[in-house]
């Protein structure tokens, strides 16, 4: 046998070989992540096909660490409901008040401050919660509204009559179009967040910023992950880790300036 019928015949061996080990190759361990269908630009789901800078400082750390990243987008109860029964190790960008059972990082990723929407030209404006009586309040099924402001959260609770609760893929828009309409007076959103959507529907000037919930106490968004799984706080760890490592590489501050940001603080 000549010496290239031996390097061929050896090269053979070698790939037969590769096609028979290829289905026990190491893969990536897969983390699976669950998300708000609905557009919260600039945080996560941006119409304009970008996946908001909390999605990709999430895929950036994760991905760094070796792990595969699979993020599903779907309403925001199931999210919920999925990461609280372990059927999703993560969910992207909640308040602790909301699922306190969870495993959460101690890095923040997101600070919220809620305002009033109502139409421009209603004269109504918030004023503490004495100027919500007599006023129906269009709100997404879910959400936290009183993590930064204990008297309202007290106060919704009991007014269970003057609230319409909105679901499904895009509630803001919904209540938005509810606002319009008149079937509700005002909404509680971020203030980033409505203006976006106002925006995007090239409806900004039908509305207007009646008062702010409590602007001297953001609220804070988390990463976090279900308490079902033995693995969690060791990917909460990785997130405190990675985020430390995104800002010490100048990563963190390429993925904010994508969204026009310098950081979250900002959006206060």
């Amino acid at each position: 046998m000549t010496h290239l019928n031996h390097l061929l015949l050896t090269l053979l061996r070698l790939l037969a070989c590769a096609v028979l080990l290829a289905p026990f190759a190491v893969r990536a361990e897969e983390i699976v992540f669950v998300n708000d269908a609905s557009p919260y630009c600039p945080f996560t789901v941006c119409e304009d096909g970008k996946d908001g800078y909390v999605t990709d400082i999430v895929n950036a750390i994760y991905k760094d660490a070796g792990y595969s990243v699979r993020i599903l987008n779907v309403p925001w109860n199931r999210a919920i409901a999925m990461v609280k029964d372990g059927s999703a190790l993560g969910i992207i960008n909640i308040a602790k008040k909301t699922a306190p059972a969870l495993i959460f990082p101690h890095a923040e990723v997101a600070r919220y401050n809620a305002v009033f929407f109502t139409r421009k030209s209603n004269p109504w404006v918030y004023n503490g919660l004495d100027s919500l009586k007599g006023r129906r309040l269009g709100l997404i099924k879910n959400y936290s509204y009183g993590e930064n402001s204990p008297p309202l959260a007290s106060f919704l609770k009991n007014s269970a009559d003057s609230v319409d609760w909105f679901g499904g893929l895009n509630p803001l828009a919904d209540i938005f179009r509810a606002i319009d309409s008149g079937s509700v007076d005002a909404t509680v959103e971020d203030l980033a967040v409505g203006n976006y959507v106002l925006k995007k529907a090239g409806e900004a000037d039908k509305f207007k910023v009646a008062g702010y919930v409590a602007k001297s106490e953001p609220v804070i968004g988390y990463v976090a992950f279900t308490n079902k799984n033995f693995k969690s706080q060791h990917l909460a760890d990785v997130f405190d880790q990675g985020i430390v490592k995104l800002r010490k590489s100048g990563r963190l501050k390429t993925i904010l300036a994508d969204y026009g940001l310098t950081g979250w603080v900002q959006l206060m």
